[in-house]
């Protein structure tokens, strides 16, 4: 698992990235908008689930249909069920998956 990098396919062309450099990703659509924490987000043309699969052993959990979170970039979570980010950005947290993802994301 040590030296793995993460191939994200764009329109423009594809990328490779550690998994640590990634804050979070978002599902759009039949696409995923990736958050980094030193570039621009970007939009990838694999859905939200293939990436969960490729990630979750990196410390990444899934917290929403739409949200998939790195574990080390999360500040807090508020009593609104919003996730705040290190780079201060948001994730939501479904009630249906609260109880398992405040405790993947205490582990």
């Amino acid at each position: 698992m040590e030296g793995y990098r993460l191939k994200i396919a764009t329109v423009q062309a594809t990328y490779f990235f550690s998994p640590a450099e990634i804050v979070r990703l978002e599902a759009k659509n039949n696409y995923t908008r990736i958050y980094f924490t030193d570039r621009p987000p970007f939009l990838a043309t694999v859905v939200l689930k293939s990436y969960q699969k490729l990630l979750e052993p990196y410390g990444f959990v899934r917290t929403h249909r739409s949200h998939l979170v790195n574990k080390q970039y999360v500040l807090f979570v508020d009593k609104g069920d919003e996730i705040t980010m290190k780079d201060l950005s948001k994730a939501g947290i479904s009630k249906r998956k609260k109880t398992t993802a405040i405790k993947a994301l205490s582990n």
